[in-house]
């Protein structure tokens, strides 16, 4: 049996705050939800018509390039978290202000094809480290801004994250 089948995360392994997107992600083997996301955003992001990628919804929101680099470092980030806690890390982990992040950010200098390439790279990197983890390791708990969460949670948080955005993306940039 693949180490990832059935292993949907609990509520008490995570904060409530990233319930709405681990709601978003189906129960099944998160490893292959990974996988099937990663080629469907890397297509969406490659049909997206080049005078759509500075398009922002609305005054002060994001421009989807921008969206895409959003989704491309806080799975950076929690793909470090899930590696930190995977080895027994015992000190909390830093949060991450996405505001703070965001200046600065040089995602509209980019073109949408560089963008879709790095986030195809982090995703490949993340299904390789999530899908080399033991039981043990999936099962391991730590501290990420101050809150608990688990390895398996983490990897349906990143999942479900893509999934909020990508159905923004829809919504709100390409319709």
């Amino acid at each position: 049996m693949e180490v990832w089948d059935n292993e949907y995360p609990d509520s008490s392994e995570y904060t409530h705050f990233y319930t709405p997107y681990i709601e978003l992600v189906e129960k099944g083997n998160i490893i292959s939800t990974l996988s099937t996301q990663m080629h469907e955003l890397f297509t969406l992001i490659n049909s997206v018509p080049a005078e759509r990628a500075f398009y922002a919804y609305e005054m002060g929101k994001w421009t989807l390039k921008e969206v895409i680099g959003h989704m491309i470092e806080t799975e950076r980030v929690f793909s470090y978290r899930a590696l930190a806690i995977s080895r027994g890390e015992k000190q909390s982990l830093p949060g991450m202000d996405q505001n703070e992040y965001m200046v600065g950010n040089n995602y509209n200098k980019r073109t949408l094809s560089n963008l879709s390439n790095e986030f195809l790279a982090v995703r490949v990197a993340t299904i390789h480290l999530l899908s080399n983890m033991t039981k043990d390791m999936i099962n391991m708990s730590g501290e990420a801004n101050s809150t608990k969460v688990t390895v398996r949670a983490i990897a349906h948080i990143i999942a479900g994250h893509e999934q909020h955005h990508v159905n923004i993306i829809k919504e709100r940039y390409l319709n």
